[in-house]
């Protein structure tokens, strides 16, 4: 028994070596990850606390855009209500005969001459007419390179979209635009205004045969005059309106296609020119970028001043628990050196 007991004893004590190592070892392990726990937790919480705070500014920012939108809607839905009164309470029918309608056309061709001569007598076709044109002929000594010119022209209004149509073939159309006026409103007022007028004239009229003394001939003679001659205003501007609506007004430019043979226009005549406005372009362009660079880096710079405190924290973290596992090893190797030294002994 007494020889058994020494050799155990060695053996004991490696087994307690071990199960203290294998516990420090546990806490450690327990102590390491109740620290990450603790990070990822309040990592969490800073998450939650900025979700949050960017969540109540976007609903805010929500409310208020509804609000916005509802007061819009309101403000709309009154508008429309009072429009729809204003409409339902006037007696002024809406009439969509009384419309005038323009276009004005730019042409290049080939032949001036030629493209205009087809114009008017396409318009003379179709029942209109030239109201009015120009030409400006090419003249090395007016400085006139190329022949153009415009004619105004007036056609039935039932062939105004024929038309446009068909001069746009002529040529090679630059631009073409149409517009339309409704006086609807304006022409039933001076209806209204000259039948009035001529009510009145019939009763001036009445007055007059009943008239006994001259100075009421005379007063009665004064103001017939008066409303005649409004009459003939109102009746003019009725007749012009007429007009309008029964034909309507084409403006034409004609642009002749032209390479002068006399003079050499050179491509190289503005090349430094275009040479420094590509210059100041590609500079302002780099400027650009460089200002947009600097706001982007001092936008950056919170994120940057975060980043760095957060990399600096895991560092001195990361170095502490290093420490801790060296220090950790130190003591375990030094104990089971002394172990060995103990069992030698």
């Amino acid at each position: 028994m007494d020889q058994e007991n020494p050799n155990k004893i060695p053996e004991f004590k490696e087994a307690a070596l071990e199960s203290f190592s294998r516990e420090k070892s546990r806490r450690c392990s327990v102590k390491k990850n109740w620290f990450w726990g603790m990070v990822i937790c309040l990592s969490c919480l800073v998450m939650i606390v900025a979700g949050g705070c960017f969540s109540g500014a976007s609903q805010e920012n929500s409310k208020s855009a509804a609000d916005e939108s509802m007061s819009y809607d309101q403000a709309s839905g009154e508008a429309a209500n009072a429009v729809a009164e204003a409409t339902a309470n006037t007696s002024v029918s809406f009439d969509t005969s009384k419309i005038v309608y323009s276009g004005n056309i730019s042409l290049n061709t080939e032949d001036y001459q030629d493209t205009f001569d087809k114009i008017s007598r396409y318009v003379l076709e179709i029942g209109g007419f030239v109201q009015d044109s120009g030409s400006n002929y090419a003249s090395e000594q007016a400085g006139v390179q190329a022949n153009s010119g415009y004619v105004t022209i007036r056609v039935p209004s039932a062939k105004f979209s024929e038309a446009m149509t068909h001069i746009q073939t002529l040529g090679s159309p630059i631009s073409a635009n149409v517009s339309s006026t409704n006086i609807s409103q304006q022409y039933q007022d001076v209806q209204a205004q000259l039948n009035n007028l001529k009510i009145q004239e019939e009763r001036l009229l009445e007055y007059l045969k009943q008239a006994t003394n001259i100075t009421d001939m005379l007063t009665i003679e004064s103001e017939l005059n008066r409303v005649r001659s409004e009459i003939d205003s109102l009746t003019t501007t009725i007749k012009n309106w007429d007009i309008e609506m029964a034909y309507s007004t084409i403006y034409v430019s004609l642009y002749e296609k032209h390479i002068s043979s006399s003079m050499v226009n050179s491509p190289f005549s503005e090349i430094f020119t275009k040479i420094g406005e590509g210059f100041v372009t590609s500079i302002n362009l780099v400027l650009a970028i460089l200002a947009f660079l600097i706001v982007l880096i001092f936008r950056l710079i919170p994120f940057a001043i975060i980043a760095g405190l957060g990399f600096l924290v895991f560092i001195k973290i990361r170095k502490k628990i290093k420490e801790k596992k060296n220090k950790g090893a130190k003591t375990e190797k030094s104990e089971k050196d002394n172990t060995k030294i103990e069992n030698k002994d």
